[in-house]
């Protein structure tokens, strides 16, 4: 089977649950996966779209996004509903591909943001299997793609880090020689969330080593694009806190597992499933550093290196709290390492990713078992 037949039906699989969980649990209201919580302001867009709304629940990231995919250039109120707007806008370009799509169109838009989004996954599936190819594997295992964290939270919650983490595939695919699509690999990354910025940052750090000046040059551009478009939100959002400790571990002790009500179904499995996950993104972590210490520096050691170092010394709280957190943004250290198990056919980097499924898993099961009714 081609590599693009692997990725068209990775993407199938994708939209059949996502329709079969919007039929089964939310009653047909695609609007669910944007997990807008009750407990917030809403704008009138909520009312007029009829959005999903999950009761005495603040939502997920998804719902901001969605409110940016409507007004990607804040020439309306929108960005008051906001939890964070200097923060949210930065992060443009899964909003602004999905406006773009619509063409402006705001009955469109939803549409084309879930469009985007599967798209996006397609993309990540075709570079995993096209890098496992390269590597003298079956294609094939380039669908464990979609077990990585940030593929199955943007899949439940339309998040934007799935598209983060799809950039990371490319980058892994691409890393190996500097290349037009390497560029606009980079150029996206660093549209689609902050931290795309470290993937430039390891893919210029090889070739300044080397003295290569002129190409590392080249490929720091790929940067501006997000740096203008950084200054553009600078000068249309007002400043808010984003409480970072510098202190490594400091938040990561803190921030303990969510504590779960009194009559929680499982709760014990669900805490054990906790700390599991937890034990896995620092087990990540580890072997992070020591397959950087083991060298060579290439762009993927020194990704996953940047990665592990940011979740180590920019401390939030509230980030070690749930697989749905911590696993997604912090999926390019697994992605990364699961490209070096597959280099050197070493199945035990594979460990942090199976210690952070079975939470994933349980996050899950009520849509599953809803699913399972509606058929039955």
């Amino acid at each position: 089977m081609q590599v693009w037949a692997f990725s068209v039906v990775g993407v199938a699989l994708v939209a059949l649950w996502q329709w079969a969980t919007v039929t089964a649990n939310y009653s047909g209201n695609w609007t669910a996966l944007f997990c807008t919580g009750e407990i917030q302001q809403h704008p009138p867009l909520v009312l007029s779209e009829h959005v999903y709304l999950f009761a005495n629940s603040t939502g997920f990231d998804g719902q901001f996004y969605h409110y940016i995919a409507h007004d990607p250039f804040m020439g309306s109120d929108l960005k008051t509903y906001i939890d964070n707007p200097r923060l949210r806008y930065r992060r443009i370009l899964i909003p602004l591909l999905a406006y773009g799509l619509a063409l402006g169109h705001s009955g469109l838009i939803d549409s084309a943001y879930e469009l985007v989004c599967l798209l996006s996954i397609g993309l990540g599936l075709y570079w995993s299997c096209r890098f496992v190819q390269t590597v003298e594997l079956p294609a094939a295992w380039g669908l464990l793609f979609l077990g990585m964290p940030a593929i199955l939270v943007t899949i439940d919650r339309l998040v934007i880090d799935g598209g983060l983490a799809s950039l990371t595939a490319g980058f892994i695919c691409y890393r190996r020689s500097p290349s037009w699509k390497l560029f606009i690999v980079l150029m996206c990354a660093a549209l689609t969330r902050e931290t795309g910025f470290l993937l430039v940052i390891a893919c210029c750090a090889p070739l300044i080593w080397r003295r290569e000046f002129r190409v590392a040059s080249i490929f720091l551009l790929s940067a501006l694009p997000a740096v203008t478009w950084y200054c553009y939100v600078q000068a249309k959002t007002a400043a808010q806190s984003y409480r970072v400790s510098l202190i490594p571990f400091s938040a990561f002790l803190r921030g303990n597992p969510w504590r779960y009500p009194v009559g929680t179904p499982f709760a014990d499995a669900v805490r054990v499933a906790d700390y599991l996950a937890l034990a896995g993104i620092l087990l990540a972590f580890g072997f992070a550093f020591f397959w950087f210490a083991r060298g060579p520096y290439d762009p993927l050691r020194i990704a996953e290196m940047l990665f592990a170092t940011m979740a180590l010394v920019l401390q939030r709280a509230d980030y070690w709290r749930n697989v749905y957190d911590f696993g997604r943004v912090y999926t390019p250290v697994v992605l990364c390492l699961s490209a070096i198990a597959a280099e050197y056919r070493n199945p035990w980097l594979l460990m942090p990713l199976a210690m952070m499924l079975p939470r994933l898993a349980i996050q899950l099961a009520p849509q599953m078992l809803g699913v399972l009714r509606w058929v039955s």
